[in-house]
Parts: structure tokens; C-alpha cells; sequence
């Protein structure tokens, strides 16, 4: 990842732990990463249901994000639970994990690796971002 791009990862790993909905990702090791993260939102896990009952599941809430890895089967993933959640209410948020994808995309194919990518970031990254972490 570039320099550059090191402050605007670390404002959506905070946006992560500050988001109140239902976090929907792939298996045990993407929560595990998000949980080392400090985030304390609710994550469903497609490995435990079927993609209507996730897609049920999480209609609930007020507000979802998908965090599917990125690669095609992660992409795929993606595009068919927002086609599920399409007919519910609730707001579903794809543009975090788009831009995630953006800016480490040369470092990590998927959220379980993010809480390392975080710990290499902040332990080269420039003391003037202190109040980011």
C-alpha cells in the first residue's frame, strides 16, 4: 500500500469499529481479524447459513455491510447478497469494502488479513497520524 494511502485505511478501520449495523463476512478467521480490530458490531458469517437465510437474517438490522473477501468467488458473494437484500429495508453498505479493496488490494485478498495489514501500517506509519489509530 502506498504511503498515501495509510491515513484513509486507518479512517476505515475506524468507521469499522464504529459501525452499529450487521457486518456479513465469509468465515470464522474474517471475524476473528475484525474482532482483533476492535470491532464490536454484530458479524454473520456466510459459512453458517444459506445466502436467503443470511440475507433474512440481516434484513433486520438498519444497516448492513458486506465484507466478502476480494477475490472472485468474494466478488460473487457480494453481487448476490445485495441482489438478496435488495426487496428489504434495511441500508447496505458495499462502498467500505470497494475502497478497502482499492487501497490494499497489492497486500490482502481478503478481510482476515486486514488486522495484519493494520499492524504493519501503523508500526511504519508517519508519527503525525498518531490521533488516527
Amino acid at each position: 500500500m502506498y504511503a498515501e494511502n495509510y491515513k484513509r485505511f486507518l479512517e476505515l478501520i475506524d468507521k469499522l469499529r464504529e459501525f452499529e449495523g450487521a457486518l456479513i463476512v465469509e468465515g470464522m478467521r474474517d471475524e476473528v481479524a475484525l474482532r482483533n480490530l476492535g470491532v464490536r458490531a454484530e458479524i454473520i458469517r456466510l459459512s453458517r447459513f444459506p445466502l436467503t437465510e443470511i440475507a433474512l437474517i440481516a434484513s433486520s438490522y438498519k444497516e448492513v455491510m458486506i465484507l466478502t473477501d476480494f477475490d472472485r468467488k468474494g466478488e460473487e458473494l457480494a453481487r448476490k447478497l445485495l441482489q438478496y437484500l435488495e426487496g428489504y429495508p434495511c441500508r447496505v453498505d458495499t462502498e467500505t469494502r470497494k475502497e478497502l479493496k482499492r487501497l490494499s488490494k497489492k497486500d490482502i485478498k481478503g478481510i482476515e488479513e486486514l488486522y495484519s495489514l493494520y499492524l504493519k501500517i501503523i508500526s511504519v506509519s508517519d508519527p503525525r497520524m498518531e490521533g488516527i489509530r
